[in-house]
């Protein structure tokens, strides 16, 4: 169980300077998320509220002569959403960004938060201010939507309506809770998966979610006696509520 409270940002700039970059990514909880249907190209139409939240990964870029990634080092290279979005950004801009970039992974994995997605749109904004490649934000957002559905929230942030795949972001002002409590069961969920069960059984996520992890059951009855109520945070298995 852990209290986080939200924030207005997807990002804080802690040092910036010449040949550095240090970003607070921070994730982000779905308030509400409704999957409205499946493309033809694969994707999902969804219809979700955003809320942007100090659970925070800390990435460090510093300009270098040769590539090399450090710290939290927690799945092969070819699936590692910080090297994908850098190598999506040398191709767009046909040259090479080499640095050097340590990852200090606080953000659970296969979680609900959009930590892998927080990380890819980071690593657009760093490289964005260490090489002065003068992108606006909206040109990033559409750079990060060939990485994940979820990286254009996270040029955004704060409380945003989200449509489409994902790349429909809209900014709205809501009425907020002081601060959310977190459940993590030690279990994870791949948002992949789930949105193949889905289209196996065209269950919702929170039933899906059940299904592979029983504690978020548990969870929900022990908030259901206090009368408050437990919400999936994106594919889950995170439980969370709001505290006033």
């Amino acid at each position: 169980m852990r209290s986080i409270k939200r924030r207005n940002s997807p990002f804080e700039i802690l040092l910036r300077g010449m040949k550095m970059v240090l970003i607070q990514a921070n994730a982000k909880l779905n308030l509400s998320f409704k999957i409205l249907g499946r493309r033809p190209d694969g994707y999902h139409e969804i219809e979700s509220i955003f809320q942007s939240v100090n659970l925070s990964d800390f990435l460090l870029f510093e300009k270098a002569k040769n590539n090399y990634f450090s710290g939290g080092i927690i799945c092969p290279d070819s699936d590692n959403l910080i090297l994908k979005a850098k190598n999506h950004l040398e191709k767009v801009l046909g040259k090479k960004l080499t640095c050097h970039i340590h990852l200090q992974k606080v953000i659970p994995i296969a979680a609900g938060f959009g930590g892998g997605s927080a990380d890819a749109a980071a690593t657009l904004l760093a490289l964005n201010l260490l090489y002065n490649l003068g992108l606006a934000k909206k040109e990033l957002a559409k750079i990060g939507k060939s990485i994940g559905a979820d990286v254009p929230f996270f040029f955004y942030g704060g409380t945003c309506k989200v449509g489409g795949i994902g790349e429909k972001i809209t900014p709205i002002k809501k009425r907020l809770p002081k601060l959310f409590v977190l459940f993590r069961p030690h279990k994870r969920i791949g948002t992949k998966k789930m949105y193949e069960l889905h289209d196996k059984t065209g269950k919702d996520f929170p039933a899906l979610a059940q299904e592979i992890c029983p504690d978020i059951k548990n969870i929900e009855r022990y908030l259901a006696d206090f009368k408050i109520e437990a919400k999936l945070s994106g594919s889950g298995p995170t439980i969370f509520c709001g505290l006033d």
